[in-house]
């Protein structure tokens, strides 16, 4: 009692008191002596004159309370302590802030917190709610191989030189709502047991989480990545929300699992999105928009089910066969028809143009302006009435159909019918074109002569031949 009271007697004879409140001082020993002596930290407003180093105190262990709030500290060096009780260092000001290897007991506190130099937690375990709401760390900030076995609560702070958390677990939800980070963001191998919340945030450089895994409902909602995204190799066991995003770099998910639905609606991709091997379960790309240039690789990815209507994926899908037909059938799963017929008839067009010339191309293009590879029944539909009144035209204009005489019904003759035996009029020539297509025969009314006679047996091949496409085409359509 008699030693706690002398060192506070000491404490008092340090601060000195003047009308400006910056000049209350506090020498760095003097705090070093009190932890010594495992009495209460508990400072407000004051300067730290000295280099705060308590990774040199044996036993390295903060037993009762360690607060200095609003103050100001220069080198802060406290690697190793073990802090027994609550840590709250809301506002403070330092130069270097090193935490390293340092362990929480209770809750820790590091609100509005400014760093103007670097500031590390590397290796450091926070056993309670860990609290970084609103701070700013102009240098880099080292959180590698932190364990987080709380709430972590990074709201709105800035990390202006980059923030570094590869390695780390976070055993509680992790908010970054609103949080600012302008350097990279590393972020590799990192465990999310109970979700994170990157909600409104600000990675202005490249953010790479390849490796980390997302255990928990998961949130990037709003948020802006200006550099590229980099997701590889990572997993999320639950719902992950990327809506309203804007992706300015490129988005990368190469061989990420996604097992619960990941939902990107409503999100802007300037770059490309890269899902190369990703392993989707639902995958909901709705009113997604993509810049002129932007690219999707989905090659060697699986998916159950994507919702990603074919007109704003079509310009910017990378060819490969296989995901055009994996897309077919998920819309057909869909029950988006219209879709799958799209895609099917792109994912031909496309292959058509890779092909060599030879007689593979040469079929492909007969099944392309026939019937549209089978799922456009309005080419072959327009192609009979395009052959119907050019047989017909033809017909007329070499006035090769004559009118044949009326033996059975003399009484049909007028005083106004043609002739017999004079060329049929432009109706009739096209109606006997429409016979021999629709039925491959003629009216007796009418006989070809000459060389039209071989038209006939062409416009009726012809009729055989796109009406059949015509009835196949048509079924696929309509029969699903």
């Amino acid at each position: 009692m008699i030693c706690r009271l002398r060192s506070s007697i000491l404490l008092l004879l340090l601060i000195s008191v003047t009308p400006d409140s910056s000049a209350i001082t506090v020498a760095a020993d003097e705090i070093m002596q009190r932890v010594i002596s495992g009495e209460s930290v508990i400072l407000d407003g004051v300067t730290v004159s000295g280099s705060l180093n308590l990774s040199g105190i044996e036993p390295r262990i903060v037993r009762r309370e360690f607060v200095i709030t609003d103050s100001e500290i220069g080198d802060a060096d406290l690697s190793g302590v073990v802090f027994e009780g609550a840590v709250n260092l809301t506002g403070t000001r330092f130069d270097d802030l090193t935490f390293e290897s340092a362990v929480f007991s209770q809750g820790a506190i590091f609100d509005q917190i400014e760093v103007s130099g670097d500031a590390s937690f590397e290796g450091a375990h926070f056993k309670r709610d860990a609290s970084f709401s609103g701070s700013r760390f102009s240098g880099a900030a080292e959180m590698n191989f932190t364990a987080f076995d709380d709430y972590g609560y990074f709201a709105e702070s800035a990390f202006l030189g980059g923030l570094r958390i590869s390695s780390s677990a976070f055993q509680g939800f992790a908010d970054f709502y609103g949080a600012r980070i302008s350097g990279d963001f590393i972020c590799l191998n990192t465990e999310f047991s109970d979700g994170a919340g990157f909600m409104s945030t600000e990675f202005e450089k490249d953010a790479n989480f390849g490796m980390s895994s997302f255990a928990g409902y998961t949130s990037f909602e709003g948020s802006v990545f200006r550099g590229d995204a980099n997701f590889a190799l990572a997993r999320f066991d639950k719902a992950v929300y990327f809506g309203d995003i804007t992706f300015e770099g490129d988005a990368i998910f190469g061989l990420t699992e996604f097992e619960g639905l990941a939902n990107f609606a409503g999100t802007h991709f300037l770059g490309d999105l890269n899902l190369n091997s990703a392993r989707i379960d639902a995958f909901v790309l709705e009113n997604t928009t993509f810049g002129s240039a932007s690219r999707i690789n989905l090659k060697g990815a699986e998916f159950r089910r994507l919702t990603a209507p074919w007109s704003q994926m079509k310009d910017h899908l990378l060819y490969d066969g296989a995901t055009y037909l994996a897309l077919v059938k998920n819309y057909q799963d869909l029950e988006w028809f219209e879709d799958a017929d799209d895609c099917y008839y792109d994912y031909r067009r496309e292959a058509q143009r890779r092909k060599p010339f030879g007689w593979g191309r040469i079929i492909d293009y007969l099944a392309w302006i026939t019937c549209g590879y089978g799922v456009r029944p309005s080419y072959p539909f327009v192609w009979s009435i395009v052959v119907m009144a050019l047989f017909g035209m033809v017909f007329y204009l070499g006035k090769g159909i004559q009118r044949q005489p009326v033996k059975e019904n003399p009484e049909r003759l007028k005083e106004d019918s043609p002739a017999e035996g004079t060329p049929a009029s432009l109706h009739e020539s096209i109606y006997f074109s429409a016979l021999v297509y629709l039925y491959s025969t003629s009216s007796v009314d009418f006989r070809p002569s000459g060389i039209y006679r071989y038209l006939v047996i062409l416009e009726g091949v012809l009729g055989w031949f796109f009406l059949s496409l015509f009835l196949v085409s048509l079924g696929r359509v309509m029969i699903r």
